[in-house]
């Protein structure tokens, strides 16, 4: 083989590196896969799910809301948890005259039909049918205020209470108002077991 001078080898090597593709180098400046995309991966990280109790407080409150707005009171009968808490809402400075205003308070299910009109009020139906600034409330379990206290007997008290909560515009009354309907677990459902707003209904 005929030896080539040293310039013309030098320039071989020179075209060669040339014409070889560079090293596939991962950038550090790319972008981290979102927690989204995680949770589409196979084994990606875990997504914070609906509790088996909050989804069957959200299938209730389905059903009640379409009861309810629709004034199907047969089928809210079966929705309520007996008796019906509807005393205003006590807190602790008024704790100590409070306990003989709740069992006032208190309309059986014999006593529904006459009362019903007033818990399901125009306003109230407006409300739970246009769920505007509708409030949801999770209430744990063992809850230190006595209000909610008083409402557990009768229901799960392991479970915790869901309170749905509307202000609005009272225009017969030409005052702020609200609504709250409390449910609580009742076997494999949840029921309402109170209702208050600023108003008694008793």
């Amino acid at each position: 083989m005929k030896n080539l001078p040293i310039p013309v080898i030098i320039a071989c090597a020179i075209i060669s590196s040339c014409g070889q593709p560079e090293p596939n180098h991962t950038s550090q400046n790319a972008v981290p896969p979102t927690e989204d995309t995680l949770a589409q991966m196979p084994g990606g990280g875990p997504r914070q799910q609906t509790s088996t109790n909050e989804q069957l407080f959200r299938t209730a409150l389905s059903s009640f809301r379409t009861a309810a707005t629709g004034g199907d009171y047969a089928t809210l009968e079966k929705m309520i948890r007996f008796p019906l808490q509807t005393a205003p809402k006590w807190t602790g400075d008024n704790i100590s005259t409070s306990h003989s205003d709740s069992a006032a308070g208190q309309v059986s299910q014999m006593q529904f039909a006459r009362f019903r009109d007033q818990i399901f009020s125009p306003d109230v139906k407006a409300g739970l049918e246009k769920e505007k600034q509708e409030e949801v409330r999770e209430i744990p379990a063992g809850a230190e205020n006595d209000y909610y206290r008083h409402l557990f007997p009768g229901i799960d008290s392991a479970a915790p209470l869901y309170e749905v909560y509307h202000p609005y515009a009272d225009k017969t009354r030409n005052a702020e108002n609200w609504f709250a309907f409390i449910f609580g677990k009742v076997g494999t459902t949840y029921k309402v077991t109170g209702f208050h707003s600023k108003w008694p209904v008793k």
